[in-house]
């Protein structure tokens, strides 16, 4: 139990494609005769057997569900810590931007109450 729970605290990220394939199965399993959809791998069905079981079937197939959630959002917290980063120099440049206008500003009124007099 401790090294499940530690799998899903901190080594989630690391199922590969090859622990899905394997898992996909049992998940996608249906009861045979009943209608498509009705499936076995569910944790109602699993606690008539252990109430243990209920839980390792909902966890496997929550496992399961997030490595193909992370799939698609991996790429998109990737790309947004990317934009974040040059969002941050692009702030970084016009705060400079910005002061170097104000020291022209200020340095352009000079001349022009130096020289309206």
């Amino acid at each position: 139990m401790t090294n499940l729970l530690d799998f899903s605290q901190n080594d989630k990220d690391n199922i590969n494609e090859e622990t899905i394939e394997l898992l996909a199965p049992y998940i996608d399993l249906e009861f045979p005769g009943e209608p498509k959809g009705r499936r076995v791998f569910l944790g109602e069905v699993a606690k008539k057997s252990s109430a243990a079981l209920d839980g390792l079937c909902t966890w496997a197939a929550a496992m399961s569900d997030y490595h193909k959630q992370s799939k698609i959002v991996k790429p998109l917290l990737r790309e947004l810590d990317i934009k974040m980063t040059q969002l941050k120099e692009a702030q970084d440049n016009l705060a400079e931007a910005e002061k170097e206008l104000e020291e022209v500003t200020a340095f352009c009124a000079s001349l022009r109450k130096q020289y309206d007099v």
